[in-house]
């Protein structure tokens, strides 16, 4: 009677049986660490000139960055809103997230009033927490 080779030990011993995962571990260490290091490289919103305040400590919760560059444009996040809409996303958040933080990043070269149009929108929006991003000056 012929043996059936599925029984047989050696048969079952097969290439799959012994799949070698340390490449596979090698390349998902790199690319956790890759990721550690790109990421605090990674910023919300546009790059602007902030202007620049003595140092201080802050805790900076999940937030909104809500950034006014030159010219008065206004970017949520990466996307650009006119001031007219502005404040109807402001409101959708707030009611989705009643504890909503919005960091605001303005150019050193705005003027002060647009910069007060803006916090006035976010007023007229009900938000509760804003907050104003600023360089750290350098001690000396």
């Amino acid at each position: 009677m012929k043996q059936n080779n599925f029984l047989n030990s050696d048969y079952r011993e097969n290439a799959l049986s012994r799949i070698n995962i340390i490449n596979f571990i090698d390349v998902a260490l790199v690319l956790v660490i890759i990721l550690l290091m790109v990421s605090p490289m990674i910023e919300q919103g546009m790059e602007v000139r902030l202007p620049v305040s003595g140092p201080s400590k802050m805790t900076v919760e999940k937030s909104v960055v809500l950034t006014i560059a030159k010219g008065g444009k206004i970017f949520w996040g990466n996307r650009e809103v006119g001031p007219d809409t502005l404040e109807s996303i402001a409101l959708k958040a707030v009611s989705q997230n009643p504890e909503l933080v919005i960091v605001v990043k303005g150019d050193r070269a705005i003027s002060y009033q647009e910069l007060i149009d803006v916090l006035d929108i976010l007023k007229r929006a009900d938000v509760k927490k804003i907050g104003l991003a600023t360089e750290a000056r350098s001690l000396r």
